[in-house]
């Protein structure tokens, strides 16, 4: 599995704050999907309050 950098924002509590996440993951789209796992399960935070602005490959 290859590693990917993502990067974008999320709302929390009424502010915005940036994240940098990296994960494995076969593809950009399965990367992106286990990123808003991780946010949702670890932060408790909504997919609809995340907004990944980029992946890229390492």
């Amino acid at each position: 599995m290859a590693k990917f950098v993502a990067t974008g924002s999320f709302k929390s509590k009424g502010k915005s704050r940036k994240f940098e996440k990296v994960v494995e993951a076969p593809s950009e789209k399965l990367a992106a999907e286990k990123v808003l796992a991780l946010l949702g399960s670890n932060a408790g935070i909504k997919r609809s309050a995340v907004k990944i602005t980029s992946i890229e490959k390492l």
